[in-house]
């Protein structure tokens, strides 16, 4: 028996030594090396459970992690079960409406059935928090004699009292004329779609930031009895009531820069930059560390190189180097440049001319990069990709925003582009969304460039129905039309956008891989 419990130490230590070398797949297998059968002590049964569920966090497979931690919920001293169900229900937290729905085909405990329908109360009702705590008092009944029955998650239990804060008139002050009219509409109409869709009996009232000046019009809206503003869009009217103590919570659609100490102003916003950003975090973690860009001569080009170029540089990736485009229908010559084709054949003659031989030979590109960040639009990028093939790098993982997916409905255009990695809102890649399929349907021809303001506007509703909640547990996300949606510590709600990749010429939902060593 002591050299069992020497043993089981041992291979625990070991496991703790893989998961903090990040070699998940080892860790896993050492853990899995004990059995039902084997004697072991609860201590040991917990700590082995606890860092499964530690990998199963690290690679996101979240249901997995949440059934980890159910299956050593009776077995817990009294003190530990509170944090533990907490780590369970945020687990589920980090999955999708139809993903937890997926998971009640499979086999089930009784434990695990019930908490996986615990969160689908939060998951179906996340727009009317009135609904959410009708289905949960519905659940409590249902799952008389389950853990989370007796002693439910904090999420659950604050529901009284988020229904006593939540908004019963929320102002939207938006431009309705003149700049920015257009999309001010499509925030607007997204909004009213996602507000009826909720079955949410708020009154809404509906301001032009352009009718007047920005503070007179919150001042306008809170003497007319608004508990929540949704706007300003423009930059500069965020700016101006950043510094201004405001009268009621407002949620700007657009970020001023530098932090605000005010603490009734939420910002959330498109801006372009988060995409890069982002770009940056998913080459790091495939693996990824020696890039080269290619971008436009633009603001936008500009704007998006110096913010991926600064989160990878910060995470200790390398930007090896970049090549701008202007408006060259013919990409030969950067492409050239920016792989040193020149240099490989320099070389051959060098040495042709040493040997005194005609040599047979192949351009080589530069070996030192791990991929490459496309900053270009649809358009651009099938004259790019192609060439990059061209000129021996049809091997490279290509990665770009979601601005190479605008016009991509032409499938026979799309196989120049096959192989690119990029990340985009999940309105543009599900069409499981009643908000979506309302807009869509009263949309007129050539409104498609605004898809992603009706999408702002659908998720500003999801924010102000769950302002209160997204600041008590701002680790659970909102999923948003937008993307997947979290609150930091300065009141700025932040985006995770979902991947795809275009395969034999169409869009693909798909997460980048490794294939560095």
């Amino acid at each position: 028996e002591k050299n069992s419990y020497v043993k089981s130490n041992f291979l625990i230590i070991e496991a703790e030594r893989a998961i903090h070398l990040k070699k998940l797949k080892l860790a896993i297998k050492i853990l899995e090396s004990f059995s039902e059968e084997d004697a072991l002590s609860s201590a040991s049964r917990i700590k082995i459970s606890n860092l499964k569920a530690e990998i199963y966090y690290l690679e996101k497979d979240f249901s997995s992690h949440a059934k980890e931690l159910i299956s050593i919920s009776r077995i817990l001293k009294k003190s530990k079960k509170n944090s533990n169900r907490e780590r369970i229900f945020h687990s589920l937290m980090m999955l999708s409406k139809k993903k937890l729905e997926n998971l009640l085909k499979g086999p089930l405990t009784f434990e695990e059935r019930g908490w996986i329908l615990l969160a689908l109360v939060v998951r179906a009702n996340e727009e009317n928090l009135e609904k959410q705590f009708l289905a949960f008092e519905e659940w409590k009944k249902n799952w008389t004699g389950h853990s989370a029955q007796m002693s439910p998650p904090l999420r659950l239990t604050a529901l009284p009292q988020m229904i006593k804060q939540s908004p019963e008139t929320v102002a939207l002050i938006l431009p309705l004329s003149e700049e920015y009219s257009k999309f001010g509409e499509a925030i607007r109409d997204g909004f009213i779609a996602a507000h009826y869709q909720s079955e949410d009996k708020k009154r809404v009232l509906v301001y032009d930031s352009n009718s007047s000046d920005i503070i007179e019009l919150i001042e306008q809206a809170s003497k007319d009895d608004a508990d929540i503003i949704v706007g300003p869009l423009d930059r500069r009217k965020v700016r101006a009531i950043a510094d201004y103590r405001l009268p009621v919570k407002t949620l700007a659609l657009n970020r001023a820069e530098g932090s605000s100490e005010q603490t009734n102003l939420f910002q959330f916003g498109l801006a372009p930059e988060d995409e890069s950003e982002q770009v940056a975090r998913k080459a790091f973690q495939s693996g990824y560390r020696r890039a080269l860009i290619i971008a436009p001569e633009t603001e936008w080009g500009e704007r998006n190189l110096k913010a991926f170029t600064k989160t990878f540089n910060e995470l200790g990736g390398e930007t090896l180097e970049s090549a701008r485009f202007s408006s060259q229908k013919d990409y030969s010559s950067l492409i050239r440049e920016l792989f040193k084709i020149d240099a490989s054949e320099s070389r051959a003659s060098r040495l042709s001319r040493i040997i005194g031989k005609q040599l047979e030979f192949r351009p080589r590109r530069r070996k030192d990069v791990d991929f490459i960040f496309l900053l270009a639009s649809n358009g651009q990028a099938r004259g790019i990709k192609p060439t990059i093939s061209f000129f021996y790098g049809e091997d490279l993982p290509v990665f770009a925003t979601s601005h190479i997916n605008r016009d991509s409905e032409n499938k026979l255009n799309n196989i120049d582009l096959n192989g690119i990695y990029f990340c985009e809102m999940p309105w543009n890649l599900e069409n499981q969304n009643k908000v979506k399929a309302e807009i869509i349907n009263s949309l007129e021809e050539g409104s498609k460039e605004l898809a992603p303001f009706f999408a702002l506007g659908a998720d500003a509703h999801k924010i102000v129905q769950q302002l209160e909640q997204i600041k008590q547990f701002p680790y659970d996300p909102v999923f948003g039309s937008t993307g997947l949606l979290w609150m930091n510590s300065k009141n700025k709600i932040k985006r995770t956008l979902a991947w795809a990749k275009f395969e034999d010429a169409t869009v693909k939902l798909k997460e980048p891989t490794t294939t560095v060593k």
